[in-house]
């Protein structure tokens, strides 16, 4: 009987009649096994994608992709007809919220909430507090504003904590993914236990060689936190904001006074301002892209940070 059930369909495939339609029906069948999740920024698609080396996702097919071109940011991004559309045809929506992405709030408002992540409202999130300028001034003229709408820095994907609170969020709604609790958990678990690992010796390393340092933009708080060191001063608090005079030399104040011997900075961040902050010894500048863009997963964002840091030790020349 088997054997002429095998011979029937080969005729069949022959005469054209039943491969094409079999194969249509598992390509039908594989598409609708894959999950489309559509993330507001980059940091957020890299994390979404360690779903993928997840033991419990083995079947599960996963298309993640970012609604901003590559180097732009959610400050100075027109939305496009073709966007709107992409977020609507999205399985699943990853952003962060709309007090951190207004511009997106009436788009998302359209999608079914079953369907969408708001990051800044997870429960288990670590929330770190906003900082000033310079730390542990008391005179009000040099604590410039903060200029995010919400009460905690907004660069949670800094942190792997906050990166596995996202990825248990987003576990459970990709098809093909076991629903069992306990093996879910399990299976994030020796993930990020993996990565912790491979970061490890890194971390270690930035951590013991770090001289005295500042950032140009306050958007590494987390990452700071994860590896246990601080930053002495942040030049400014938000991409279009330029710190007056006074602030200027309070921070040149603090560089001295502090010993800082490196500016983290970012691709964008106006240098001409480190000059004018600097002292006679030149500041070591090295550049770490808040938003990941370049890297080609979370470990490799978060490995290209490190090794950057640890370049903040070493001598750097004066550039006008």
């Amino acid at each position: 009987m088997k054997q002429w059930l095998r011979q029937t369909i080969s005729i069949l495939c022959l005469m054209g009649l039943l491969c094409p339609a079999v194969t249509l029906a598992a390509n039908k069948q594989t598409a609708s096994k894959t999950t489309k999740v559509l993330t507001s920024i980059y940091p957020l698609q890299l994390i979404a994608g360690l779903i993928g080396q997840s033991a419990h996702a083995t079947g599960a097919a996963l298309k993640v992709s970012t609604l901003l071109p590559a180097g732009s940011t959610p400050h100075d991004y027109s939305l496009k007809p073709s966007d709107i559309r992409r977020v609507l045809d999205a399985d699943i929506v990853l952003w962060m919220g709309p007090d951190i992405e207004p511009y997106l709030a009436a788009i998302v408002a359209r999608v079914d909430q079953q369907k969408v992540i708001d990051v800044s409202a997870l429960p288990g999130l670590h929330r770190l507090p906003l900082r000033s300028l310079v730390e542990e001034d008391d005179e009000h003229d040099h604590h410039d504003e903060h200029h995010h709408d919400t009460d905690f820095d907004p660069h949670v994907w800094w942190s792997v904590e906050n990166a596995e609170v996202i990825v248990a969020a987003l576990h459970p709604l990709i098809r093909g993914v076991t629903t069992s609790e306990q093996g879910e958990l399990g299976a994030i678990e020796r993930l990020f236990s993996e990565i912790k690992e491979k970061l490890a010796v890194r971390k270690k390393a930035a951590k013991a060689q770090l001289p005295s340092f500042i950032v140009f933009h306050d958007g590494l708080q987390y990452l700071e936190h994860d590896i246990g060191v601080s930053s002495k001063a942040r030049v400014v608090l938000s991409d279009d904001h330029q710190p007056g005079i006074r602030t200027l030399l309070t921070l040149k104040q603090r560089v001295q006074a502090e010993s800082v011997q490196c500016i983290v900075a970012e691709p964008m961040s106006n240098l001409s301002i480190i000059g004018k902050i600097e002292g006679d010894q030149p500041l070591t500048r090295v550049m770490i892209d808040t938003l990941g863009w370049g890297s080609g997963s979370y470990v490799d964002m978060l490995s290209a940070a490190y090794d950057a840091i640890l370049h903040c030790g070493t001598p750097s020349t004066k550039v006008n």
